[in-house]
């Protein structure tokens, strides 16, 4: 174990995930790594989440893990990710949603590289994918795509001074403010860091997987630059063209 453990933030954004958050926090709990802040940021669920977060407030203790938690109505999925970076205190945060799950030496493996240069502003690694159950993919790149499509989320952890310098997740963005705040990050300067280990595990069908979400994300790069308007709007076309059809199939 290291000499030096800087303290991780992670946080959780939740609302009715009774039947799949518990696995979420058995991965926070089976860390290799001992020195967690965990924060849950709960939308006012009404199936049996806020129960269970404090069945297992106890647990977090007994492992000596900071644990943050709070439950009030939300103006979305990123201003609940927001409220929980005001509430983050370590020198790493990282984002894991409430049907995804990290490996259990995922902080260890990010700590011991940010221990190794802790000038990077964005780490990350690779993400096991799964669809239907079944693991599909692992995957993992470089943010030299970023202008093409988003790097893996779940695996990133950002220094608390580089939410800091760049500032947080733009909400106006329903689906894509993610994307959006790495790009932020890249085009200023940030240094991006990939290491070439899994980090986190990723379920299909959150909000990420809708047709809006693709729209939105196309949108978002020809606002940047990254397409222009004249294949932004050939893409859209397609894209819409397809749903219809598909609904005519049905």
């Amino acid at each position: 174990m290291m000499n030096q453990e800087p303290l991780i933030s992670v946080i959780t954004v939740c609302y009715n995930s009774k039947d799949t958050i518990e696995r979420t926090f058995k991965s926070i709990l089976n860390q290799t790594y001992p020195n967690i802040e965990y924060i849950v940021v709960d939308g006012k669920s009404t199936d049996g989440t806020i129960e269970l977060i404090k069945e297992y407030e106890k647990y977090f203790q007994k492992r000596n893990i900071t644990f943050k938690w709070i439950s009030e109505p939300d103006k979305g999925i990123y201003d609940a990710m927001n409220k929980g970076l005001t509430m983050a205190t370590g020198e790493l945060i990282g984002i894991i949603n409430s049907d995804d799950y990290y490996e259990n030496s995922a902080l260890e493996i990010v700590a011991t590289e940010y221990l190794k240069d802790s000038s990077y502003d964005v780490y990350h690694g690779l993400l096991k994918y799964y669809n239907s159950g079944k693991l599909s993919m692992i995957k993992g790149e470089d943010s030299s795509v970023l202008p093409k499509h988003m790097i893996e989320h779940p695996t990133c952890f950002l220094k608390k001074k580089t939410y800091e310098k760049y500032g947080y997740f733009n909400c106006k963005y329903k689906y894509v403010a993610d994307y959006e705040l790495l790009c932020r990050i890249k085009k200023n300067g940030g240094k991006f860091k990939l290491i070439d280990k899994v980090i986190a595990n990723f379920f299909d069908g959150g909000a990420g997987d809708c047709l809006e979400s693709v729209i939105e994300a196309l949108k978002f790069r020809m606002e940047y630059g990254f397409i222009d308007k004249k294949i932004y709007l050939l893409t859209y076309i397609k894209l819409r063209i397809g749903r219809i059809l598909n609904k005519l199939t049905e």
